[in-house]
């Protein structure tokens, strides 16, 4: 226990923030309240792909974006969608993504963001340390596949720059990348194989995290809306 034992904290929203804010409150003793407008189980803490990805370290306001983000506001099923609307912070957010969809902006966060996902795996490293959370937690590294020369060329040149910045990163030819997923036929002309990389069962650990907290004392009010 701390000066700090025994303060109370009140988190507004259950996500995987609020969740791991609460975790680490607790163990430097506060006491702590959730509130959710949710039911804690049914959100995008729970439903994504559980990556941890030192790797993106380039940010969405890149070169190109601009021009593919138009394409795809108009589908609702695409990777970057916004809905269109005229009203002036939707305007100003989107003048500022395009200020900042350029090289000199990328080079910049590059290193920031780096650090910031290394660390957030560091802080995945110690949950998976409690014996009281298992959720999967899987350090073997993602591969981005390609089947395209135009597309390789573009993953290459991506895995240079996180050697660059110092990542575990090794561009695989397609035997090699076949020979790391020996029970899956792929059809790639190749890989980059981000060794740096790790994935985990986010709905695990969201589960765990909220059982954890209750036992341990924490008040956790679902489908409470502030």
């Amino acid at each position: 226990m701390n000066q700090f034992s025994q303060g109370n904290v009140t988190i507004i929203g259950g996500g995987i923030i609020g969740l791991c804010s609460a975790y680490y409150l607790q163990k430097e003793g506060f006491k702590v309240t959730i509130l959710e407008q949710g039911d804690l189980l049914n959100n995008c803490s729970s439903g994504n792909a559980g990556m941890i990805v030192p790797s993106h370290f380039v940010p969405l306001a890149a070169p190109g974006m601009i021009s593919k983000g138009i394409k795809w506001m108009f589908d609702s099923k695409s990777p970057f969608y916004v809905k269109p609307a005229l009203n002036s912070s939707l305007i100003s957010w989107g003048l500022k993504f395009w200020k900042y969809a350029n090289d000199k902006h990328v080079d910049a966060s590059a290193e920031p963001l780096r650090d910031l996902h290394l660390l957030s795996k560091q802080l995945y490293d110690d949950l998976a340390a409690d014996p009281a959370l298992d959720f999967g937690l899987e350090k073997k590294g993602i591969l981005m596949l390609y089947k395209t020369k135009p597309t390789g060329e573009e993953e290459i040149h991506l895995a240079k720059k996180a050697q660059k910045l110092g990542l575990d990163v090794e561009p695989l030819n397609a035997k090699q990348t076949q020979d790391l997923e020996p029970h899956t036929a792929l059809d790639v002309l190749g890989s980059v194989h981000y060794r740096c990389d790790a994935h985990l069962y986010p709905n695990d650990l969201v589960k765990q995290l909220v059982s954890y907290l209750k036992q341990n004392g924490a008040v956790i009010e679902t489908n409470c809306k502030v």
